[in-house]
């Protein structure tokens, strides 16, 4: 009985700790951008997919920490954050704000990436070789 409940326990803490598949393509997207030759850390603001018990090592619940904005409903951000570039979940988002480098959606049932070369070039972040494909 005693095996049964430490086995139940791994399980839970191993779920908490599971990442989806969005959480995961997210997190290998935020990694790979770079910012003057260091990772980003990043804000979290209302996503549509939240980064929270994923692997992402670089979140902060502190805006003035971040180099990156991710999520959506940017209008409210706090003052602190409102010249980050931003990461949207949302496509008109990131096609109405300045600031917004890039974005993951889905569409149609599929997941959807893309990025502003122009906007990245103004933040100064460099988009890796695996990730200029997907800009415009």
């Amino acid at each position: 009985m005693a095996f049964l409940k430490w086995l139940l326990l791994l399980l839970s803490l191993s779920l908490a700790h599971a990442q989806t598949p969005e959480q995961e393509l997210i997190v290998k997207v935020l990694k790979l951008l770079t910012y003057k030759g260091k990772s980003m850390v990043v804000y979290e603001h209302q996503p549509a997919v939240s980064l929270q018990g994923s692997s992402f090592e670089s979140l902060t619940q502190e805006c003035h920490q971040a180099g990156l904005v991710y999520g959506m409903a940017f209008e409210s951000l706090p003052s602190a954050c409102k010249s980050l570039p931003r990461f949207s979940t949302d496509y008109e988002i990131f096609q109405k704000d300045k600031n917004s480098i890039g974005a993951f959606y889905w569409r149609k049932g599929r997941p959807q990436l893309r990025f502003n070369k122009e906007r990245c070039e103004d933040f100064n972040i460099i988009l890796p070789q695996e990730l200029v494909q997907y800009a415009q």
